[in-house]
């Protein structure tokens, strides 16, 4: 019996060994699982924190841009704003110098015509200066023709 139970100690060894090997084989597989899935959940938290980075990156980019759009489109409207004004003011000069220049025309134009009734005046009184003199020449030479041979 004694080399029965042995038989059956060694047996039982055997197996222990084997169930052992198995567990260890086992537990080899499950420590690569391991090492697999904890690289793979490094990867996934290495791209996790990228994507963190770049959506914050991005988010502050994208308010960074609003902010310059909304400073430029105040910029633009002030721009506007300062044209309109600065219209207005050239409109109000250009129509002060219009009417300056309308006054000065009428002004001109006046004196155009004073110059020309004025020159008018003058080709008259020559007209009739040399009418006048006609009629005194006339009349002395009707007077010549009548009155001196009455006398002789």
């Amino acid at each position: 019996m004694e080399t029965q139970s042995s038989q059956e100690i060694k047996h039982l060894t055997d197996r222990v060994n084997d169930v052992n090997k198995r567990i260890n084989h086992i537990d080899g597989k499950v420590d690569k699982v391991d090492e697999k899935v904890d690289k793979m959940e490094e990867k996934f938290n290495d791209r996790h924190i990228d994507m963190v980075e770049l959506t914050t990156t991005l988010k502050a980019d994208s308010k960074a841009s609003r902010e310059s759009t909304e400073r430029l489109n105040n910029s633009i409207n002030d721009f506007f704003n300062e044209l309109k004004e600065s219209n207005q003011l050239n409109n109000a000069k250009f129509e002060r110098l219009e009417k300056s220049v309308n006054k000065l025309e009428t002004t001109v134009n006046d004196k155009t015509l004073a110059i020309n009734v004025g020159l008018e005046e003058k080709k008259m009184s020559k007209t009739m200066i040399t009418s006048i003199l006609v009629a005194i020449i006339g009349l002395v030479g009707i007077i010549a023709k009548v009155i001196a041979p009455l006398f002789f």
